[in-house]
Order: structure tokens, then sequence, then C-alpha cells
């Protein structure tokens, strides 16, 4: 068996009981607000007392070949200046996280200016994609070794130091593209209204792959960051390690996580409504976003500001 499907056979879904108690537990302190997220949590992490002190923050730099601008833009590149802003601490993310001692794991998934990425990012890509629109993005090989790095790093967070919640963001050119893309191929039809021709045309494209299988659909509409976020987040559910979504690119990774194993919904939690195709993958995976405004970019800044409410519903369900 291989390690996708190993991971993939391990998944069951989130405890029902147990986020039903965790629920109640929060009912009883008076802050309904929080009862969705304790839901989640519990469910998750199949435990009446969730945990949220070990965490990290995983943001996934890839580049699509459907956004290229066409000349080489090296440190400029939106890209890289994004993942020098994190890497540097002036980022917004990077302020979201010292406050909730969050660690940023930053991975250079396959980025089109990879030699100007920050030391600290972690290379695991093989390169960007190519146009979605016009071709195959990636091959089934580049796909299904994104998905099993994705896997292994969430294996290695789980390890050490351990973890009871993960984050992730996503940052790349031609994102929004993928998401359509793949937003189409769930739906089955392509999503209207869109206000980009571009973004029309490749959830067209999506829409008529809607019969493939998960990895010839994350090959052909995909993109490096989306295979590599896809396997973290089947990795994160087969130990029971709930994951906050943040903007379209994760979004774009849930959606692919669920065609590999549909009972992954149970362990993603939205964290807020997100912007272009995001609120319809939300209703399409049927998560409820923890903040009802759309924030950012999606680059984990959103995701990062639910960690201090995860520690609150662990610390009023402890309380019981």
């Amino acid at each position: 068996m291989s390690v996708l499907a190993h991971v993939v056979a391990s998944i069951s879904p989130a405890s029902r009981a147990q986020a039903e108690a965790a629920r109640r537990r929060i009912a009883a302190a008076g802050v309904p607000v929080l009862e969705p997220l304790a839901e989640r949590l519990a469910g998750a992490q199949h435990t009446l007392h969730p945990r949220s002190a070990r965490r990290a923050i995983v943001v996934a730099a890839g580049d699509h070949g459907a956004g290229d601008p066409g000349i080489a833009l090296g440190a400029s590149h939106p890209t890289v200046v994004a993942a020098h802003a994190i890497a540097g601490g002036s980022a917004a993310l990077a302020e979201v996280a010292r406050a909730s001692r969050a660690p940023i794991v930053l991975v250079d998934a396959g980025t089109v200016e990879s030699a100007a990425m920050p030391a600290t990012a972690v290379r695991l890509g093989r390169g960007p994609s190519r146009n979605l629109l016009v071709e195959p993005a990636m091959t089934l090989v580049d796909a299904a070794l994104a998905l099993e790095a994705g896997i292994a790093l969430a294996v290695s967070l789980a390890d050490d130091p351990g973890l009871d919640l993960l984050a992730i963001g996503a940052l790349g050119v031609g994102s929004e593209l993928a998401a359509a893309a793949l937003l189409g191929a769930a739906l089955g039809s392509p999503p209207s209204n869109l206000g980009d021709p571009d973004a029309e045309a490749a959830g067209a494209r999506g829409a008529a792959l809607a019969d493939a299988g998960p990895s010839e659909l994350l090959a052909a509409c995909g993109g490096p960051e989306t295979a590599l976020l896809a396997g973290l987040l089947l990795g994160a559910a087969s130990m029971n390690i709930p994951t906050l979504l943040d903007g379209h690119a994760t979004g774009a990774a849930a959606l692919v996580a669920a065609r590999f194993a549909p009972d992954v919904t149970g362990y993603l939690i939205a964290a807020h409504a997100g912007a272009l195709v995001m609120p319809r993958i939300l209703a399409h995976l049927g998560l409820a976003p923890v903040f009802g405004v759309g924030l950012g970019h999606g680059e984990g800044t959103g995701a990062a500001m639910v960690l201090p409410l995860a520690d609150q519903v662990a610390a009023l369900v402890a309380r019981g």
C-alpha cells in the first residue's frame, strides 16, 4: 500500500459525541460564540478536552503557470516579496504568530524565483506549475510527490515537538485560477459571476474534469502548494489534528483532500469567509467560518487569528 493510500485509509470520521459534549460545556459557560469552534476542535481530536498549546503555522508558497507574468522578476516577484516579509518578521502574519506563540514554517512548494526565496524556507517543491488553461498544470508524478511531501511534513510536525492544532496559509501567483478550476470540478459545473474571464475559463476547465480521479484532477488543475497542502491536510487528519484554513488557496487544497478522503472535512476549520471563490468552496465543504468576514489574502493571518480563540475553548472546557 502506498503512503497516500495508507494515510487516506486511516482517516476516520470526527467524533460527533465528543463534539456535542464540548459544545455543551461551552454553552454552560455562557459563551455561545465559541460553541462551533469547540465542536470542531473536540470532534477532530476525539476528546472532550481539546488541546491547543502545541501549534504551528505552515505557509506554502507555490506559483502557477496560469498567472506567470512572462518576465523574470527575481527578488521583486510578489511571492518572494511576501515570503521575505514573513521570514523577516514585518508581515502581519509574523506579528499575529508572535502574539499567538506559534512558530511559522515557510515552505517553498514550487516558486518561480526559488533562488530568491528566504534561506529559512523549507524547499520541498519541484518548481511552479504550467498553465492549466492550456495544458495539465502538473504531471501525475509531480502531484504525487508533492502530496507525499505534505504528508511527511505533517508527520514531522506531529513528532517533534508535537502538534495539537495546525493553521495554514499560502502564497503564489495564479492560485485563484486553480481554486476556480477545482471548485468547478467539485460542483460539476462552471462557477459563474467570477468577474474575470480567466477564472471563468479555469472554472469551465475544472467542470469538464468533474469525473476525474483525485490525482488526475490535482495534476490537471492544481498547483504545487495545492498538492503539498492537500497532503498536509490528509496527514494531519490521519493523526486527529484539526487544521485552520485561510484563503482560497487553502480552500482549493481542502477540495482536493476531501476528494481523496471525504471524512477529512471533519478535521477542517474555516477561519473566515474569504474572498473570490472561497465562500463557495466553504459552502460545498459544509464549513461555517469562525469569522463571517473575508480577511487578507490567505497567507495565514486569518487562520492564526483563531488560535487565541482555540486557547479560550480549551480553558473553558477544562474548567468544566
